[in-house]
Order: C-alpha cells, then sequence, then structure tokens
C-alpha cells in the first residue's frame, strides 16, 4: 500500500508531498563528491551531509512528488555542463531534487531531509532500510563499512528495470521541475570558482 508523506524545507517556505509506492523506489546514501559540492555550492553542508558526507536519497518517479507551496523559491544548477539537474530551494539552501536534463526521464532523486518523518523509526517502517551506499571512496574521514567504494554494477540491472517500467508507464510525467519540456526554473551551469 502507497503512503502519503509530507515535505518541508528547513524555512517551511517549499512545501509538497511525496507518494511512496511498494517497488517504485530505491532508498539510497550516496556519498560521491558532486553531491558535496554542491551541498558547499548551497553553503549548507551541516544541514545537508552526514559526518562521512553522504546525502540520503529517495529514488523514485516524478509523478509521485508534488510541490504545493513555494514554487517561486525553487532554483536549479548543474555542477558542469550536460550534467544532471540539482534542485534547490533559494529561501533556506536545501536540496530538493536531482533529476535529468530531459523530461522525458522517469527519475527523481529526492532528498530524505524533506521528509516530515517523525523519527528514524518511522523513516525505517515507510522507507525501508538503506538499500545502497555508493561512491565511498569520497568519503570524509574513514570509508564506512557498508559502503561500497564506487557505484556497485550488481545494482544496475535493477536500475534497468526501474527505468524501463517508469518509461512504460510514462511516470515522468508530471514532474514538479518540468513544466512539458520546459523547466519550471532556468537552470545555471556553475562555474569553476563556484563550485570548489
Amino acid at each position: 500500500m502507497s503512503k502519503i508523506v509530507e515535505l518541508e524545507c528547513l524555512c517551511g517556505t517549499v512545501k509538497g508531498n511525496i507518494r511512496v509506492v511498494p517497488g517504485s523506489f530505491f532508498h539510497v546514501h550516496c556519498l560521491c563528491c558532486d553531491c558535496q559540492q554542491f551541498a558547499s555550492y548551497l553553503k549548507n553542508s551541516d544541514n545537508i551531509l552526514d559526518e562521512h558526507g553522504g546525502s540520503e536519497l529517495f529514488q523514485t518517479y516524478p509523478e509521485f512528488m508534488k510541490i504545493t507551496e513555494g514554487q517561486d523559491k525553487i532554483g536549479g544548477v548543474q555542477l558542469k555542463d550536460k550534467g544532471i539537474y540539482r534542485w534547490h530551494t533559494r529561501c533556506c539552501n536545501m536540496p530538493l531534487a536531482n533529476t535529468m536534463s530531459s523530461a522525458k526521464i522517469p527519475f527523481i532523486g529526492v532528498s530524505v531531509k524533506l521528509m516530515k518523518l517523525a523519527s528514524e523509526q518511522e523513516k525505517l517502517e515507510i522507507l525501508g532500510p538503506v538499500t545502497m551506499k555508493a561512491f565511498g571512496k569520497h568519503s570524509i574521514g574513514e570509508m564506512p563499512k557498508d559502503a561500497y567504494s564506487k557505484f556497485p554494477m550488481s545494482f544496475m540491472p535493477k536500475i534497468i528495470g526501474f527505468m524501463l517500467k517508469g518509461l512504460f508507464r510514462k511516470s515522468s510525467s508530471p514532474s514538479p521541475f518540468f513544466n512539458g519540456n520546459e523547466t519550471v526554473a532556468k537552470v545555471k551551469v556553475l562555474s569553476k570558482g563556484e563550485i570548489d
């Protein structure tokens, strides 16, 4: 049975909800340098990253996420040309989600920090345990023992199956970050100086 979880940014300006549908999501932990650079660009690493420099993400289909308040406070960046779109709030510099640069790709990686969950126990009950902790070689300090150094290729069949199901069901739309093929906000490609 699906469950609706409320979303809210740090200052409460941007709100929404996301539908958690069994079999249609991944609960992951990303330790990559790009996520760390994004947090650094937002000047909000302490509120975004864990002690190892990791970001907790809920990866699902765009059709399951809605922004109900604060749409005018959405900003978007790319760390490099042709990189993924990294959406954030402009009010309190919190990450919202990652999407591909094409509105047709049925993928969205939502920051778990946005999810209004009462406790770690409730998070575990709704999202289940983290199923993959990747890019551990970029960890701050010692790499967590349960992390993969890189992206585990053994996970690829699950990703491919997820994408194919989303394409077949046209789960890329509606999206909170695209109106048709156009983005809801201008996406800025960051310069090297802005992310160093």
